[in-house]
């Protein structure tokens, strides 16, 4: 029953909410009950989850007891409270109790007042900036130099980093906006041609057997130059510095930070099993030993090789490039080679004294001294059996313009000459800059203050397109750009399909504009939404529905995947703890980038596709890709994409808490943390993170030398503490229901990790009773628990979203509203898409 006392914390910083009139009397037979059937955990003796039915108030106007009698009403509704054992409240008490605490509620938010001028405000947080930043300067950032590299990570509050309370501006931010913004300016203002223009670099494998890297070739029974290229089986060959820019000496293909075309042109002979090799483009940079390129399967016929291209940032760090085959295949042995002879090969090489080379290498294959690491294993000599690859060559075209002057540059001058040199040309670049960049009408004095800093600049004997940078950094480091200004209208009737008091204030239209766009995509409004606040379209729920339908639709959909999916379902934590590489050995970087991923490609199905949120709690689908269906034991999926699977029946997974990267995260990299994960459970399915333990209550320690107990076991031990007992009871069944995954996610039947090996694992038991009574034998009866308790998930959700949407944590007063946006996602079909159209058309999306 403490599914609100979280977010009450951390909302008592804001204002508190105001009323002209005082809610009715609690009914008089509802609180006697109450106490009759809840004073013995929740009075003077107890307080269980920081709750005392004896200083309830009727007073709905104190936020704190206001969200106390909502945690109430939820609870008795969804029948969780009383808990299993007691009696239950009698059906008039809990009638009485949802109509005294809704309609209380309801008059309450209608006798709320708010001053003519007051406004809200929140920063962008470094998303929001960094979006904005692209869709107003149509600006790419390569490696290095995009803002979220230099602003310092925002504070968070409810969960998420779009909440006004926790984005505060302090002056040493201010200097990072200010870097920031000059650097912007810098890269969206040019003067003459690029400094680096855009080249051609190729390397042609055939032609590596010429240069100094056939002793390296040579050595290899993986790797020999065949007519017009390269034959790879085994291992990988680099660049040996052969692809450099022009002019260059060191072996990097960039010599700006910029986005590089990639080209391989790759042929291959599949081996005598049909498998098709696959090959790898690595890139070596000093972050990351090589970081990789690109990576496909090599489909194209040995004698018809085709090309494969990515564009990529790189930077300046760069080394040389590698190319890798990623097959199995292992020519060679266990046996090293002397150190006297690796030692001459050494010297002649660095002679150059490339005969010599060669007469080395030849005697060293022929006494069965392979590279450095092997010999030659004679059982697998007859390299036709293997899968091979023909390297024709590998280009790189950089640093790529879209167009030269870039975007940015021609969009700000597209309003005055080329020759432009005065403040009237310039007024002309602000005053069609302006109010895009601050996203509302743009007053004539606001206007002179940015105009006043280029003529400064311009006095001083700068040039015109330097003063016109200076201005930019000014306009961008304005509150006005960084700050979300929520404007009022002064029409009290903003729009006939609006009903309302007369006397309701509510947003402008470029304000409502911003909240829909900040909402969905993380950025400003483009240019419909910019029309339609204009013509004054968007106080109409239907335009704005129609505006959420059209924004779906939109690329930039991906932001609210990636913001509001990865911060709700916390996917951020999944990777924390690196699974024991002894203990999990199945566990490598593809499954761990793939875990990770995994929730919000499920999620962008379920949105993109209407398809039901309870899919959330139990699906007959999942979302993976060929490296996840391998550790799901999933057979018949190839390739990085993911797609959607259907399950067999047989199949545990489906769901949120099927999902691998979940059960790493509520792991220690050792052993699974059934505490960590029913953490997880209650506060991203349900709103309803447990208090955080008191000082004094330690940890469930884990297995010492000569110890065997399951986690369930140490639980039980731990619950003895008399200062954990209470807790543990609705806390532990979440997670102990989870156990059946182990710390990597995989399906285990008997207990491993630790100091489980062997035969006598001891079996795993996911058994429990939840708080309402409900018990369940495994997981799988688990998660048809969680489906009866679906209107909990549905308002938990919704709460989330409006958390999300509205930068501000759940207020009483958005109880009607919470209400009403479940009743319509239930009614059409429980997608995301009813849900944001039910928020996104409410009065309260429209109101500040």
């Amino acid at each position: 029953m403490n599914s609100f006392r979280q977010r009450s914390l951390l909302s008592l910083l804001l204002t508190a909410l105001t009323c002209g009139a005082v809610a009715a009397e609690i009914p008089p037979n509802v609180l006697p009950a109450l106490k009759e059937h809840c004073l013995g955990c929740h009075g003077p003796d107890a307080a269980e989850a920081n709750l005392r039915i004896d200083l309830l108030t009727s007073d709905l106007a104190d936020r704190e007891n206001a969200l106390k009698w909502i945690e109430i009403r939820n609870a008795i509704n969804l029948g969780e409270m009383p808990p299993d054992g007691e009696s239950p409240l009698p059906i008039e008490i809990l009638s009485q109790t949802s109509e005294w605490v809704s309609q209380s509620l309801k008059q309450i938010d209608r006798s709320r007042s708010r001053s003519d001028e007051q406004t809200m405000l929140r920063r962008l947080n470094r998303h929001e900036y960094t979006h904005t930043i692209s869709d107003l300067l149509s600006m790419k950032f390569p490696s290095g130099e995009s803002p979220l590299n230099t602003l310092p990570p925002d504070g968070t509050a409810e969960g998420f980093d779009k909440v006004s309370s926790a984005l505060m501006l302090d002056p040493s931010l201010m200097t990072h906006y200010y870097h920031v913004a000059r650097h912007i300016a810098e890269r969206a203002i040019v003067d003459g041609p690029p400094e680096y223009p855009t080249e051609t670099m190729r390397l042609e494998f055939e032609d590596i057997p010429d240069s100094h890297a056939i002793g390296y070739l040579v050595t290899r029974l993986g790797l020999n130059p065949v007519p017009g290229g390269l034959e790879m089986i085994e291992g990988g060959t680099r660049s040996f510095g052969m692809l450099r820019y022009p002019g260059r000496k060191d072996n990097n293909v960039a010599p700006t930070n910029g986005f590089y075309r990639f080209t391989i042109r790759a042929g291959a002979s599949p081996g005598k099993d049909g498998e098709v090799p696959r090959i790898r483009l690595r890139h070596d940079h000093p972050d990351d030993s090589m970081q990789t390129i690109m990576e496909f399967d090599v489909t194209a016929a040995w004698d018809n090789p085709k090309e494969q291209t990515v564009v990529i940032p790189r930077d300046t760090l760069g080394g040389e490039v590698k190319v890798e085959i990623l097959n199995e295949t292992k020519l060679y042995m266990g046996q090293r080679p002397g150190e006297d002879f690796m030692r001459r090969i050494g010297e002649v090489g660095s002679q150059q004294n490339f005969q010599e080379s060669l007469r080395l290498a030849g005697r060293k294959i022929a006494e069965g001294w392979g590279g450095d690491r092997s010999t030659p294993d004679p059982e697998k000599l007859n390299l036709t059996e293997f899968p091979r690859v023909f390297l024709d060559y590998l280009e790189v075209e950089g640093p790529l313009y879209d167009q030269w002057p870039p975007k940015s540059h021609s969009t700000l001058f597209s309003v005055v000459e080329p020759a432009a040199n005065d403040l009237d040309d310039a007024k002309k670049i602000f005053t069609q800059f302006l109010p895009r960049a601050w996203r509302r009408p743009v007053e004539p004095s606001e206007l002179a203050a940015i105009l006043n800093v280029v003529q400064t600049e311009l006095d001083n004997g700068e040039s015109f397109h330097e003063a016109i940078r200076v201005g930019l950094t000014a306009s961008l480091t304005s509150p006005n750009f960084l700050y979300l200004i929520e404007q009022t209208t002064s029409d009290d009737d903003p729009s006939d399909d609006v009903t309302s008091d007369d006397d309701t204030e509510h947003l402008d239209d470029h304000a409502i504009a911003n909240r829909l766009s900040y909402f969905l995509w993380s950025s400003m409004p483009d240019d419909d939404l910019f029309r339609a606040a204009q013509a004054g379209e968007l106080a109409a729920p239907s335009n704005r529905r129609e505006q959420v339908d059209r924004m779906l639709a939109d690329p930039k959909i991906e932001r609210l995947v990636e913001s509001f999916a990865g911060q709700w379902l916390q996917t951020n934590t999944f990777l924390d703890f690196t699974p024991d590489p002894h203990l999990y050995r199945d566990y490598d970087d593809a499954l761990a980038e793939a875990v990770a991923r995994e929730p919000l490609e499920f999620f962008r199905e379920i949105l993109l596709h209407d398809r039901s949120v309870l899919n959330f709690l139990n699906s007959d689908f999942i979302v993976i890709n060929e490296r996840l269906a391998e550790h799901y034991e999933l057979d018949g999926i190839t390739g990085d994409h993911y797609r959607v699977v259907p399950l067999p029946q047989t199949s545990v997974r489906g769901g949120l808490l099927a999902m691998a990267g979940v059960h790493q995260a509520g792991s220690d990299g050792i052993r699974t943390k059934p505490v960590s994960r029913a953490v997880y459970v209650r506060d991203v399915l349900f709103n309803n993170p447990p208090d955080p333990p008191p000082p004094n209550a330690g940890e469930v320690e884990p297995n010492i030398r000569g110890e065997n107990l399951t986690v369930r076991e140490r639980l039980v031990q731990h619950q003895q503490i008399e200062a954990c007992a209470s807790c543990h009871r609705s806390l532990d069944p979440y997670g102990l229901a989870l156990e059946n995954f182990n710390v990597i996610g995989a399906w285990r039947e008997a207990q491993d990790g630790e100091n489980f090996r062997g035969r006598n694992r001891p079996p795993i038991d996911a058994s429990g009773r939840l708080p309402n009574g409900n018990k369940f034998a495994d997981f799988r009866e688990f998660r048809q628990q969680l489906l009866l308790q679906s209107d909990r998930f549905r308002r938990a959700l919704a709460e989330k979203l409006l958390i999300y949407a509205f930068g501000r944590p759940v207020d009483p007063a958005d109880d009607a509203l919470l209400s009403q946006a479940v009743n319509d996602m239930k009614a059409q079909g429980d997608t995301l898409r009813a849900l944001i159209q039910s928020i996104v058309s409410s009065e309260a999306f429209i109101t500040p």
